[in-house]
């Protein structure tokens, strides 16, 4: 029978998915909502009764023996709190257990199993079903034990509750009280199959105490079947899993199970000595239970052994425990060894005592599992006459519930249409805002754009409006006249082709079918046209390298379109290369169609990006930082598209970009094909998006470029330094003429190396651009107001972005002045002077304050400048006492160079590192004479960092105007 209802069981078919398939999509909708809607009020939710257990656990795990626990169950039952009392009645049931009141257990377990059922608690009343049927195996009647744990076992099944640990956990206890049945009756096979069962579920919850009780019971299969050498293999894992678990009880039980086995084998000597092990870990507990189990095992062997004495020792342990337990059981097995005893020696009248005691309580454990049974047997019958009651009422139910469903399932119809009008209003919504999206976006791209352009718009003008101003004034020496004009030229040449540029793109869609053709040597027209582009290349430490397959290529093309595709694709290949890397430029003509490809090794393109990359006004976030309008690739792609070529790209984030053009290069049929010799020069231009000017060679003595390796320590000039950091050659230029009759000066082309050279040189003010490649303005700024090198620093933004969101943020970052492009010359060094004569206002005031020893001098700084004050005070201090204060000590415990720390603090306190220190070591050698005047000189000069007593007291007069001993006498 149990074979058949383990195969039942786990063998049933899913025949749910099946008909599911075959329903239409309205049935299922329906079944779903009516599902929901009745789940909803039949019982709570999962989480909300794992809540409701935890809160009552809670409260039960403070409680603890049995009045106790009998009171908490009461006053639960008085208060209507069925949670609480399930979850008392659950712990109670179990110390009546323990206590071998087994009909007691079972009644506190059958009342939490009927309020599992009201709460609809499912995995309490799998627990509950569990511990009942624990209890009728504990008493030995075994068909009632098994039918509560396959009960258990269906409920877990039925309800699907693999995703609960919990759940999980009684599905396998379970299993374990089925396959202990089996073992019990004999059935070894389904026993087999259930133990391994409820062993992978143990695995699967990684619990180790719960694989070694599985594998002891196997170990019991294996043993009863009498295969000893399985039975010790299984044990010996089962020992393994104990000991991971730190379980005291399970290791005593598989040692327990050692001596069985070796006492089997005829190993008396090995059992004794594994039965005292176990013994030895159970005494000082209070299971007495397994406590007995292995006493009883010594006593039994000794028996054989013929060591009475030692066997009457365990044995009146075993009769103490058994007593203390209830167990008629035990007791009965007890009065039996006994009897062996006695009879064995010859004493009559206690062997028959203690038969007379044998037989009785075997009659007592029978009459009471008889007993049992019976109760069980009536309970039974009541429950299935009111089953018989409740099905008459519940015929009655369905008649009306019928009637119900048809009136509900009406009104579900109606909802499902109103839900299908939501859904569709809800997706003309979300098209709506898609629509809103998109658009924003749009927006977006042209706001960048204006933006973008008016900066490139606003640079040139910078330069030519400023030259023209100074000319017109006569500012412009006679031997920079032929320069000046030569950049008012190129910055006048450079805003006619940004507005050409604007225009191409129409012009390229009208000109459809319009081009002017030529034929000539195309590997020659586009070797001219890169190499005008090798100074940008150079300026930036790229090598551009043109590899064409033929050496010479006749065709036709548009020489108008092949220099603004050519100069487009290098110049951004230029743009966005590393420094020291190489932009590759590849020609193959064949077949009346030309092969173009333009490589770089830079940041790369997104996949996103490449989607959009050749959409006008669009930039990615590249494009941004690198300053641009966005129309360069969209123009690219027009003309391509014009000729009927194509172009594509091939990008990774990090590795670069090779983009590929295909165009014919024949004639249309009844097109007028020019020689290219009438063209004459080739021309050339400065595009959108490319900046194509380099540096000119300046002769200012006192500026220092990029690439300088120079140290600011020079004696012969002390005016102060300002570090001017912008992108664009000219505009650099123009500021370098305004300021390098007052200030030495430093250049830097993007903002990356404008950092770099601030942290080497300690400037006195920063000049810098907003829109510049590698780093841009804002960048820096912070950066600079977060260094503790260069927090100091004044920063005065020159920008072409003119917008209160634009200035805004820069104020947010600390910058001291706003300048919008084009700018007058004046204006820049009038804000120059400003702030560097803020400064020095602010140093003097300190000096001035530091000089009367007044004790907040500091106070007169700003707060960044008042912290590095304090910081240098406390280093110098510390090392004055450590005897080892100098200059460079201090710039290494400041993590600083010497020369950062000669600028910063002679920019922040107007003193020199060494005069600040000597000034500081003097007041500290004052404070101990004004405090100590007894201490000798010698003490005070060490205290002080001088180790040489002569050099003190001059250094002491030279700031005092006395020596010590003066100062002492007072």
């Amino acid at each position: 029978m149990l074979i058949r209802r383990f195969t039942l069981l786990y063998s049933s078919p899913q025949t749910a998915p099946v008909l599911l398939s075959r329903c239409g999509l309205l049935a299922v909708t329906c079944l779903a909502v009516v599902f929901l809607l009745t789940s909803c009020h039949s019982s709570p939710s999962p989480s909300h009764l794992q809540a409701l257990r935890s809160h009552a656990d809670s409260i039960v795990d403070e409680v603890d023996g049995e009045q106790s626990l009998d009171s908490l169950v009461n006053a639960a039952e008085r208060k209507g709190d069925r949670m609480l009392e399930m979850r008392a009645r659950k712990k109670l049931g179990r110390v009546y257990r323990e206590a071998n009141f087994f009909i007691k257990a079972i009644d506190c377990h059958t009342r939490e199993l009927k309020l599992a059922e009201q709460l609809g608690d499912t995995i309490a009343a799998v627990q509950a079903l569990n511990n009942i049927g624990t209890n009728f195996r504990r008493m030995g009647i075994l068909d009632e034990a098994v039918d509560y744990h396959y009960r258990g076992l269906h409920l877990c099944e039925e309800f699907s509750l693999k995703d609960d640990s919990t759940a999980r956990k009684n599905r396998v206890i379970s299993l374990n009280g089925i396959g202990n049945i089996c073992l019990t009756l004999g059935d070894t096979e389904t026993a087999d199959s259930v133990f391994n069962a409820a062993l992978e579920g143990e695995k699967r919850l990684g619990s180790h105490l719960g694989q070694a009780i599985n594998y002891a019971n196997l170990g019991s299969l294996y043993e009863r079947n009498g295969q000893i050498d399985s039975a010790w293999t299984f044990y010996r894992r089962s020992m393994e899993q104990n000991r991971l678990a730190k379980s005291d009880l399970g290791i005593s039980l598989c040692y327990t199970h050692f001596g069985r086995l070796n006492e089997k084998q005829g190993r008396r000597a090995e059992a004794i000595a594994e039965y005292r092990k176990a013994y030895e870990i159970m005494a000082p507990s209070d299971d007495r239970w397994h406590t007995m189990e292995p006493c009883l095992a010594l006593a039994e062997i000794y028996i054989k052994m013929g060591d009475d004495a030692t066997a009457m020792q365990y044995l009146d342990t075993a009769d103490r425990l058994a007593h203390d337990l209830h167990s008629l059981e035990h007791q009965s097995q007890i009065a039996r060894l006994y009897y062996d005893i006695y009879n064995r020696k010859g004493d009559s009248r206690q062997a028959l005592h203690f038969y007379k005691i044998y037989n009785e309580l075997g009659d007592s454990v029978s009459s009471e599992k008889n007993i049992i049974h019976m109760q069980n047997m009536r309970v039974r019958y009541e429950h299935e006459q009111h089953r018989a009651e409740i099905e008459s009422v519940n015929q009655q139910y369905r008649t009306e519930r019928t009637l119900k469903r048809l009136s509900f399932a009406a009104g579900m119809l109606v909802i499902i249409l109103a839900a299908v009008i939501v859904c569709f209003m809800l997706y003309a919504l979300r098209a709506r805002k898609r629509k809103q999206e998109v658009q924003h976006q749009l927006d977006e791209m042209r706001l960048s754009f204006f933006t973008n352009i008016t900066h490139e718009f606003r640079t040139p003008l910078t330069v030519i409006l400023g030259y023209s101003r100074m000319m017109e004034e006569g500012k412009v020496p006679m031997g920079d006249i032929t320069r000046v004009a030569n950049m008012v030229s190129r910055q006048g040449s450079r805003l006619l082709s940004l507005i050409n540029q604007l225009l191409d793109i129409q012009k390229v869609k009208s000109a459809v079918g319009k081009c002017d053709w030529h034929r000539g040597d195309v590997v020659l027209f586009l070797s001219n046209i890169i190499e005008s582009h090798l100074n940008m290349a150079h300026s930036r430490g790229i090598r551009l390298l043109y590899a064409p397959k033929q050496q010479k290529a006749v065709c036709d093309f548009v020489p108008d379109y092949a220099q603004k595709v050519v100069c487009n694709l290098v110049t951004n290949a230029i743009k966005f290369s590393k420094e020291g890397s190489e932009v590759l430029v590849s020609l193959d003509v064949e077949d009346d169609m030309l092969q173009m490809r333009v490589a770089d090794f830079g940041s790369g393109i997104s996949q996103d990006d490449q989607q959009r990359i050749f959409e006008p006004f669009y930039q990615t976030e590249s494009d941004k930082k690198n300053v641009g309008s966005g129309v360069g690739l969209a123009l690219v792609k027009q003309i391509v598209s014009a000729l009927n070529g194509s172009i594509s790209l091939v990008s990774k984030v990090g590795e670069g970009s090779v983009f590929t053009v295909r165009i014919p290069v024949k004639a249309p049929e009844g097109v007028e094909v020019k020689s290219l010799e009438s063209l004459g020069s080739v021309p050339t231009s400065i595009l959108l998006n490319a900046e194509n000017d380099v540096m000119p060679e300046t002769d200012c003595s006192d500026s220092i470029s990029e690439a300088d390796d120079a140290d600011d320590d020079n004696p012969s000039d002390t005016r102060q330094l300002v570090l001017i950091v912008e992108d664009n050659a000219d505009v650099a230029e123009y500021m370098t003429m305004q300021l390098k009759t007052r200030y030495r000066l430093a250049i830097a082309h993007d903002g990356m190396k404008g950092l770099e050279m601030a942290t080497q040189l300690v400037p006195d003010i920063i000049v810098t651009d907003v829109m510049m490649p590698r780093m841009d303005g804002y960048e820096l700024c912070q950066a600079v107001k977060q260094s503790e090198v260069l927090n100091h620093i004044p920063v005065i933004m020159v920008t072409a972005k003119t917008s209160q969101e634009d200035k805004l943020r820069g104020l947010q970052l600390g910058v001291d002045a706003y300048i919008y492009k084009p700018f007058d010359a004046e204006e820049l060094a009038v804000s120059v002077g400003n702030l560097l004569e803020k400064s020095r206002m602010l140093r003097e005031r300190y000096m001035q304050a530091a000089a009367e020893h007044q004790p907040n001098a500091e106070a007169a700084l700003p707060p960044q400048d008042r912290a590095f004050i304090d910081r240098v005070n406390t280093i110098v201090d510390k090392e004055m006492n450590e005897g080892n204060v100098t200059v460079d000590t201090v710039a290494v415990a400041l993590c600083m160079s010497s020369a950062q720390f000669r600028r910063k603090l002679t920019a922040v306190s107007g003193t020199t590192p060494a005069v600040y220190i000597r000034t500081r070591q003097m007041q500290m050698a004052q404070r101990i004479l004004d405090s100590n005047a007894d201490l000798p000189i010698n003490e005070v000069a060490m205290k002080c960092g001088f180790y040489d007593v002569s050099h003190f007291t001059r250094t002491f007069k030279l700031v005092m105007g006395v020596t010590p001993t003066q100062y002492k006498k007072g």
